[in-house]
């Protein structure tokens, strides 16, 4: 038979032990929840596409969620760290169709237009498997 190690625990040890682990449990939950007010939303979107550009599977409804050119333009940034061009976006939309895709006026920037993820994702991958 094969011995078990046991641990006996006053009930003040125990309280303390689960307050410190509260403690911590709460201090991790703050930390996030700061990390994300000092995101924007739209860093937050472009967060989210770039995740879901490298991994369809991390949305269950691409359908669901929008981005407009100024987020589209910095997916990928230029050799010297900056969004792609306006120019750039134009020639994008038009090789592949994106400007043919249902899109609707942004809610945040009133005349911009959105395309969901999904034909965003369509038109990324056709843009990029031709190069």
């Amino acid at each position: 038979m094969e011995a078990l190690q046991t641990l006996v625990l006053t009930d003040a040890q125990l309280r303390d032990m689960l307050a410190e682990a509260a403690r911590r449990g709460a201090a991790l939950a703050v930390e996030e929840l700061r990390s994300q007010l000092h995101q924007s939303p739209d860093e937050a979107t472009l967060q989210r596409l770039r995740l879901y550009l490298s991994d369809p599977g991390s949305l269950k409804d691409p359908y669901t969620h929008w981005a407009h050119s100024g987020i589209i333009r910095q997916i990928a940034a230029t050799a010297r760290d900056k969004p792609k061009s306006t120019a750039w976006f134009m020639k994008f939309q038009r090789e592949t169709k994106l400007n043919e895709c249902f899109n609707r006026p942004s809610p945040a920037y009133g005349r911009r237009r959105e395309w969901t993820f999904f034909d965003i994702k369509l038109a990324w991958d056709a843009y990029y498997r031709r190069r």
